[in-house]
């Protein structure tokens, strides 16, 4: 990215108090930073066999259980970063700026996630009394919509909202032939994380950031190939994606952890 590694970004702690003001300066930056890179923090992932039967392939199979998930527990935090197209970030009263959204109304969750949410600093009793609604978060960055019954309609709708699609995991494995969560696969880019702390939603989305222009600088080709699959790979590691990049209008980049 085009910020120097020893430079400090800012992640403002976005509340209920706070929400409507930094929605509405999200929303005057993202015509300059088109680049909408986002990380979201679920409670855990439930392993739901029971909702897939032996006709699924391996990616209806996938998709069902991860739609599940969605419905079934709310959103922990959800982070937010913007980049021009040049890699940068906004400037923001004279610093480096993301953005980390504090939800409220959680409820199923999976004991070791929560743990680990907590060891990386998450503070649960202030998200439960200050944080935001998920319906509210959500409505800001999908317009309120479900996710569709099918996998084929979800990437149907997908491409109608945003063109094309960037897979930064299918880009790695089919590429470097790995299937390593986010930082693993960030570290063997010589990607270093810029701000803040790993499992946080707001720096797990600077750093899905970073490891996107990473991939972007290796060749034109490899990008190209993988910036026209469009949303063709949708295997198994991705029930534990939580990280979107959204190129305003025509593109949208994944990578991340349920």
């Amino acid at each position: 990215m085009a910020v120097p590694h020893d430079t400090s970004v800012r992640i403002p702690e976005v509340w209920r108090c706070n929400a409507a003001a930094e929605f509405k300066l999200i929303g005057d930056l993202k015509q300059e930073f088109s680049t909408i890179v986002i990380d979201t923090k679920f409670p855990g992932s439930l392993k739901l066999d029971f909702l897939c039967s032996e006709q699924d392939s391996n990616e209806d199979s996938t998709y069902r259980t991860l739609k599940a998930n969605v419905n079934m527990m709310k959103l922990i935090q959800v982070g937010i970063t913007l980049v021009d197209n040049w890699g940068r970030l906004p400037m923001i009263e004279g610093a480096y700026c993301i953005w980390q959204f504090n939800l409220c109304d959680f409820d199923i969750f999976v004991k070791a996630s929560i743990q680990l949410l907590q060891i990386s600093g998450i503070d649960f009793e202030r998200n439960l009394r200050d944080g935001l609604e998920s319906k509210n978060a959500l409505c800001a960055v999908t317009g309120d919509q479900q996710l569709p019954s099918s996998l084929a309609e979800y990437t149907y709708s997908k491409i109608s909202m945003f063109g094309r699609i960037f897979d930064v995991q299918c880009a790695q494995l089919q590429n470097f032939h790995t299937s390593y969560g986010l930082q693993k696969f960030s570290d063997s880019l010589g990607v270093k994380r810029i701000s803040g702390t790993s499992h946080q939603a707001g720096s797990d989305s600077l750093l899905t950031a970073s490891t996107y222009q990473a991939i972007k600088s290796l060749s034109t080709s490899f990008y190209n190939r993988h910036y026209s699959q469009r949303y063709s790979c949708i295997g198994s590691s991705h029930v534990r994606c939580g990280a979107m990049i959204f190129v305003v209008p025509k593109i949208c980049i994944q990578h991340g952890n349920h």
